[in-house]
């Protein structure tokens, strides 16, 4: 009994464990080790998108640390007051596009699935999509009439969430006509 339960705890892995395992950029050979070997294009081509979101990510750190819109700390990156600001008058601009702009008919949808262990940063998350004005749709998903990309990649960068949170367009939806009353668009 006692080998059964070393067997389990061996190859079990815990959530924590499994998030470390896909975090690490070894986890690229653990791919190639998964895939059968008539699959190493495949291999390849997720090892590339995989290198090409670490640099996208790595640069776009750099370019926020540069604006002075975030600051190093160790390993983790804090906000700064111009950050904040930054933020602020994002919010505040797409916000004003409702009053503004003449609605161009299609819908910006924002989804989030963010764990618990970033309980706080999910929160913030939808504490400014809420002074942005946009509108909940579901728990964790929330829509806006408007182009409002820009507060989203904000959101994203800011809070290091982007893995969590996903953006789109539709050009219809269910209940349309009740939204654009809300909207009054």
């Amino acid at each position: 009994m006692k080998k059964n339960r070393q067997k389990k705890r061996r190859h079990g892995l815990g959530a924590i464990e499994r998030d470390i395992m896909q975090q690490l950029s070894l986890g690229d050979f653990l791919y190639a080790f998964l895939l059968s070997g008539r699959s190493s294009r495949a291999f390849y081509r997720l090892a590339r998108e995989r290198a090409a979101y670490r640099f996208r990510r790595k640069r776009a750190i750099k370019h926020l640390t540069v604006l002075g819109y975030v600051r190093e700390r160790g390993d983790h990156l804090a906000i700064t007051e111009k950050g904040r600001a930054a933020l602020g008058e994002t919010i505040r601009a797409t916000r004003q596009l409702l009053g503004k702009r003449s609605w161009d008919g299609k819908w910006r949808i924002v989804s989030f699935d963010i764990p618990e262990r970033f309980a706080v940063m999910r929160d913030r998350v939808r504490s400014i999509l809420k002074r942005a004005g946009f509108v909940q749709l579901h728990r964790s998903v929330w829509i806006f009439p408007h182009e409002c990309e820009e507060l989203i990649k904000l959101i994203k960068d800011e809070s290091s969430l982007s893995a969590y949170i996903l953006y789109g367009v539709l050009e219809r939806i269910e209940n349309g006509a009740k939204l654009r009353k809300i909207f009054r668009v």
